[in-house]
């Protein structure tokens, strides 16, 4: 709260020492002429000076490149040159009368107007009159909207968000048409001056979130915010945890979600990644598209992406622990299996290990990082080399190589990128816990992950929510997915204001057969 008051204060006298400048010197239009003259060396900076027929003049200053310079003279130009005035003009006689351009703010202060120029809008003021008018009229350089690039999914809608901050809200707004939608602009960065919009519901999201969200965005003092994920690391709740405790989203579908159970959107501008908080670890595993398909098939899938998890962290660790430290758990025959398979490998089984998970997350990475086709080939004839060749050289075992593609499939089940870039980091804690100490240090591995888990928390909400709280009634859509027409209320951990999501059904109206009598099917 004191952190609040004092900027507050700050902001406060800001404004009284720009009233000041404002209220003194030379004419309102020479001032801001002034400001923006601090871009005239660069090649990008347009300045053009008209002369009206009133006898005044009107300055017009934009970035080429950032503003459409065809809707700049036929919207503002133009009206302006073929205006034919009786008296002087005034910023609200243009905005009323004259301009055709549709979203125009005034601004008062010249350090607004370089800022608003700056952000790809086009700054329009006379010479000899207070104010000044910003107009966007963005250039046509805009990535349009396409489908999801890491997001997949069969059922459900294929847009995805750009790097356009306006579409994207444009976006959010075709599913969620509510008056009570509210978009709270922020700006971040001392350098980038990028703008950070809030969207929730304002009679849903609980209000203490919302505060918390914006004070730590506000709170936030660096040079440029070039993407979302810079915001993440600087308002996440612990950033020494592998978890993500702020949770993102390429899909509108699935951050209209989150803002209808009552969660907070975050969308910053200039990327195409937008974040949701508060999360929990329940919800790392949850798709759109469990809403969109029927229960009894979505518990399948949901039950085999924890399972899937747990593969893809404890598998070369257990494999470690019982071929290594103790056989004597194994079956008999799959004991000799296993040492059988053995014989010939060079390294021991630690070794092993540890190498042909380092070669797997070699050949995820280049797949990554290599254009889409020669990805996918380059993925098949890296596992083939690392399978055939590595087993013929010694290096591996047949049955190692079964273990690390079983572990390799469950990795890529994961439904959203964080929760498997954590799931193959704790798989190398885990193997590390298990070298050292066996079978006991795989159980205490998986323990101190429980702790770590419980221990977490994300603007409030505990990290395990649902699984650690009592209401019954937040379990519908956890480890199982309970039918749609059971969604009624809101989950109760968000806290959120309007706890009804889904109203009863009306009884069917009741008609009559043919022998007149009522009947209610």
């Amino acid at each position: 709260m004191d952190q609040r008051i004092r900027e507050l204060g700050a902001e406060i006298r800001q404004r009284v020492e720009r009233v000041k400048i404002t209220l003194q010197g030379s004419p309102p239009g020479r001032r801001y002429l002034q400001e923006l003259k601090r871009l005239q060396g660069d090649t990008d900076a347009v300045f053009r000076s008209l002369r009206l027929p009133s006898g005044q003049t009107a300055h017009v200053v934009y970035l080429d490149g950032m503003v459409n310079a065809d809707e700049v003279e036929e919207r503002l130009i133009k009206p302006l040159l073929l205006w034919a005035p009786k008296k002087k003009a005034d910023l609200k006689l243009l905005r009323e009368k004259v301009l055709t351009a549709a979203d125009l703010e005034e601004v008062a202060f010249p350090p607004d107007l370089l800022t608003g120029v700056l952000e790809g809008k086009t700054a329009l003021f006379l010479e000899d009159a207070p104010g000044a008018l910003l107009a966007e009229h963005f250039g046509p350089a805009q990535r349009k909207v396409e489908k999801p690039a890491i997001e997949f999914s069969i059922r459900g809608p294929r847009d995805a968000f750009t790097e356009t901050l306006s579409w994207n809200l444009a976006l959010i707004r075709r599913r969620i048409r509510d008056p009570a939608l509210r978009v709270r602009t922020l700006q971040v960065g001392e350098r980038s001056k990028t703008t950070v919009c809030l969207v929730y519901l304002e009679n849903v999201a609980p209000p203490q979130v919302v505060q918390e969200i914006e004070k730590r965005i506000r709170r936030v003092r660096v040079d440029a915010i070039l993407d979302s994920g810079y915001l993440e690391q600087l308002i996440e709740d612990h950033w020494w945890s592998p978890f993500p405790t702020v949770n993102g989203s390429e899909r509108p579908d699935a951050v209209a979600a989150g803002i209808l159970e009552g969660r907070v959107a975050i969308v910053p501008d200039n990327t195409s990644y937008v974040l949701i908080a508060p999360v929990t670890f329940d919800g790392m595993f949850h798709s759109p598209e469990d809403s969109y398909e029927r229960w009894l098939p979505v518990n399948l899938i949901r039950w085999i992406r924890f399972i899937a998890a747990f593969l893809a962290i404890a598998t070369p660790s257990l494999y470690l622990a019982l071929t290594a430290y103790n056989p004597g758990l194994l079956p008999r025959r799959l004991a000799l299996k296993a040492a059988t398979a053995r014989e010939g490998v060079v390294f021991p089984v630690a070794i092993e290990v540890f190498l042909i998970q380092i070669s797997l997350e070699i050949i995820k990475e280049a797949g990554f990082r290599t254009p889409s086709p020669i990805g996918q080939i380059f993925g098949v004839v890296g596992g083939l080399v690392l399978g055939e060749i590595g087993v013929r050289a010694g290096i591996f075992s047949e049955l190692m190589v079964i273990v690390i593609a079983i572990t390799a499939l469950a990795s890529f089940s994961l439904p959203t990128f964080p929760l498997a870039t954590t799931v193959r980091l704790l798989g190398f804690a885990l193997l590390l816990f298990t070298t050292v100490l066996g079978l006991y240090g795989f159980l205490l591995g998986l323990f101190l992950l429980g702790v770590h888990l419980s221990s977490l928390s994300s603007f409030g909400v505990p990290y395990l929510t649902p699984y650690t709280l009592l209401p019954f009634s937040d379990w519908k859509d956890s480890l199982l997915k309970l039918p749609l027409t059971l969604f009624r209320k809101r989950p109760t951990f968000l806290q959120p204001q309007d706890q009804v999501m889904q109203k009863p059904r009306p009884p069917a109206p009741l008609r009559e057969d043919r022998s007149g009598r009522a009947d209610s099917k």
